[in-house]
């Protein structure tokens, strides 16, 4: 009887362990998409990525950020920076703020990389932010933030510098869409979310931009993502 009690007690701490290592070490997988092919007025910070998920209140969390440039290229630099979760029950909470906190400086650090002096002429976005899109879906986290920092203006086969393209996109988007998505076809992106974060400097930009913007809007929910336009990351 003894003998079959330990024997017991001895697969349940298998299992258990067993789950522990198989249990997702993030509640949050973001991608964090910079265009380095024109300068931006809304740029990102640790600060401004991090806030939205109040780590003073909750450091507990984890978060896994990628950080991915969009150039004239289908490969482009990335860092990511992790900051797996840890059990509030077991964990010390002045060794965890110090890993917070050391987590936020190297956020920093890795984005300054990526505000460079941009000496790419064009840029390919419609398809990175697909890759990206896709490949972020895929993992394992309860929640997905896609965060795109550019004006979004394609220069591809499909090129949104042509005023013929712009007055395309105008009069049937559906079109524009078929071309750019032979390219980079999209999954089911349900509970991603897209956030097309850019600040017009005037009436011109604005007017160049928000078509553009909306037509993403249009494609990435079709594809069931949740879209946000907007100049500033927040979650409610």
């Amino acid at each position: 009887m003894k003998t079959t009690a330990l024997y017991m007690l001895f697969a349940m701490s298998i299992v258990f362990s067993a789950c522990n290592k198989s249990s997702n070490p993030y509640d949050t997988a973001m991608i964090v998409m910079v265009d380095e092919t024109d300068p931006l007025p809304v740029y990102p910070t640790a600060q401004t990525l991090l806030a939205p998920f109040t780590l003073g209140e909750n450091p507990w969390q984890g978060l896994q950020i990628k950080l991915v440039g969009i150039t004239d290229k289908d490969i482009n630099a990335t860092e990511t920076i992790s900051l797996p979760k840890e059990d509030r029950l077991t964990g010390n909470i002045t060794i965890r703020l110090a890993k917070v906190q050391r987590f936020s400086n190297e956020l920093q650090s890795r984005i300054a990389v990526f505000d460079s002096i941009r000496t790419f002429p064009h840029s390919i976005i419609f398809r990175s932010i697909a890759t990206q899109a896709a490949s972020l879906a895929n993992i394992p986290a309860n929640s997905h933030y896609l965060l795109i920092y550019s004006n979004l203006i394609e220069n591809s086969e499909v090129n949104f510098y042509n005023p013929k393209t712009l007055s395309l996109l105008a009069r049937n988007p559906t079109m524009v869409e078929k071309q750019l998505e032979a390219t980079a076809p999209l999954p089911n992106l349900k509970g991603l979310q897209l956030w097309l974060l850019y600040a017009p400097a005037n009436y011109h930009q604005n007017n160049v931009y928000m078509p553009i913007a909306r037509f993403y809007e249009s494609v990435y929910k079709a594809h069931h993502a949740d879209v946000h336009i907007a100049n500033q990351f927040t979650l409610p």
